[in-house]
């Protein structure tokens, strides 16, 4: 007896509990308003029989008594009417409409908060840009850049945008989601995110490293893109890696370009998805070694720019990029036949260019 009714306290307990932190789900909204339907359609039975009513004003009569108008143009006289309304609009049917305006009530503001704080799923989102992981530092400033600048692109302007990030549990920076920027909250390492945050349905995926400083971010970087290449993606995939030693271990992975976390300009991270091989032209910018530019200060007056570049590219000087005018403001990739006057060009050589003398450069023009 003690253990049965052990048992039965328990029961009890967990179902009371249960029913305190239970949230109305869509299908207990169905089931309660399935009932008010019978209940409205069992008091339109009775006003028929009992108030000898046609079936449009017994119906009239149901819906103008469950929601509490009262037009008093119809009512009903008999007892059985009477009782019947009591019984099943009173009793019944306002209760349950009640319940039901606020059960709607209640879902709508759930599930509303479960889309901000990254929840919920996006399952109709597709062919869109995924950010998985978001900079371990100043991770609100960076994407507010990096979203502006896909944005600014055309061939990105329409795409949507989705982060994977365990960053934002309270729900993402008011400035991106005026963007229309979603989230999902989770970690890509954990089992079916990716598939939460629709990886297989993406058509860009970005993997950013969760902390640029430590070298530790590529493992994680490379069990995630295995992750990725398990779900058989379509999308075209960029991975950060902080070591330039795993570069190939990432593409062998699935990575189609591969870039260092550079979190002062995201503009180099979304030419690369546009333009495939562009990251390794400017991370080469941002270096000695290999390509680099240099500034030749040499006075140009009336040249075409076309005679610029195939001078200097003729005589095995460099690739004009731009030119210096006179008040100073620089001018990149001018028209063809453009005459230009400057006091310095622009100019991107490699280790091995021998550059003469600027007396020497001058005289060619």
């Amino acid at each position: 007896m003690n253990a049965l009714s052990l048992l039965l306290k328990r029961k009890n307990s967990r179902r009371k509990f249960r029913d305190k932190v239970h949230l109305h789900e869509s299908t207990d909204l169905k089931k309660r308003f399935l009932l008010l339907i019978g209940v409205i359609a069992l008091h339109s039975l009775a006003m028929v029989f009992f108030e000898d009513l046609d079936w449009w004003q017994a119906f009239w009569l149901t819906m103008t008594s469950a929601s509490t108008t009262g037009y008093g143009d119809i009512s009903a006289a008999t007892f059985w009417g009477q009782f019947s309304t009591i019984l099943l609009i009173y009793g019944m049917g306002i209760t349950l409409l009640a319940q039901i305006a606020s059960d709607y009530v209640e879902l709508r503001l759930t599930k509303k908060e479960m889309r901000v704080k990254g929840v919920m799923r996006w399952n109709e989102m597709q062919n869109h840009i995924l950010i998985i992981n978001t900079p371990k530092y100043d991770s609100e400033r960076y994407l507010g850049l990096l979203v502006s600048q896909i944005t600014q692109t055309p061939e990105l302007a329409d795409a949507p945008i989705q982060i994977l990030t365990t960053a934002f549990p309270e729900g993402l920076p008011l400035e991106l989601r005026s963007q229309g920027v979603v989230h999902h909250t989770g970690d890509a390492l954990s089992d079916g995110m990716l598939l939460a945050a629709g990886a297989d349905k993406a058509k860009y995926i970005i993997v950013l490293s969760a902390d640029a400083q430590d070298n530790l971010s590529d493992s994680l970087t490379f069990d995630i893109l295995h992750r990725i290449q398990a779900l058989q993606p379509s999308a075209f995939i960029m991975a950060e890696a902080i070591n330039d030693s795993n570069r190939p271990r990432f593409k062998s992975a699935g990575a189609n370009a591969v870039i260092r976390p550079v979190r002062a300009y995201p503009e180099m991270l979304v030419r690369s998805l546009m333009a495939p091989g562009t990251e390794q032209v400017l991370e080469d910018l941002f270096r000695h070694q290999g390509d680099h530019t240099i500034r030749l200060n040499i006075q140009l007056a009336n040249v075409t720019w076309a005679k610029v570049v195939t001078t200097l590219i003729q005589k095995d000087i460099g690739t004009a990029l731009g030119y210096i005018q006179e008040n100073g403001d620089v001018v990149t990739h001018p028209q063809t036949h453009a005459v230009i006057n400057a006091t310095g060009l622009i100019v991107l050589i490699n280790d091995d260019q021998v550059i003469p003398s600027l007396d020497e450069i001058g005289k060619l023009f």
